[in-house]
């Protein structure tokens, strides 16, 4: 794939435009991460925050409430983890456990443990386990995330 940057001082925003002949995995993951600047609300305490969703590492499920946990805080969100996949999957969210929901493009690596379980080592140095029932639904998103190049997991 051929890429320009053109820097224009005249510009009053930011601009991409994509051109491709066919819309495939390369492409598809290229709008997935430009679809990422969608915007949340949390909240932590009395206080109100927008949240990118490329700043979400993973979501979860505690005493009924869903909680986004980014680099190094923690909002609560007022969606569920059921409408929230179904917003946000394009993105790259996947579920891993019946109450955790991953961000594909915030894990480091994946490491492989007994009972066919699987850890995901988040960019923040955090440690999640992936539930054995949702590895074949996991490692098919982690397939067309990454373009279908990526055999080896």
């Amino acid at each position: 794939m051929k890429v320009n940057y053109y820097k224009d001082s005249l510009l009053l925003e930011n601009r991409v435009d994509v051109y491709y002949r066919e819309q495939d995995a390369e492409i598809m993951g290229l709008m997935e991460y430009l679809e990422a600047d969608q915007v949340i609300v949390g909240r932590k305490d009395q206080t109100v925050k927008r949240i990118f969703l490329r700043e979400i590492y993973y979501l979860e499920i505690v005493d009924r409430h869903c909680f986004a946990y980014l680099d190094s805080e923690v909002f609560q969100i007022e969606l569920s983890l059921r409408l929230f996949l179904e917003k946000y999957r394009a993105c790259g969210f996947v579920q891993i456990g019946k109450s955790l929901v991953v961000n594909l493009h915030r894990i480091d690596r994946i490491k492989p443990d007994l009972n066919m379980r699987m850890h995901l080592m988040m960019e923040n140095g955090e440690e999640l386990v992936l539930n054995r029932a949702y590895k074949k639904s996991f490692m098919e998103c982690l397939k067309n995330a990454k373009g279908g190049k990526n055999e080896a997991y």
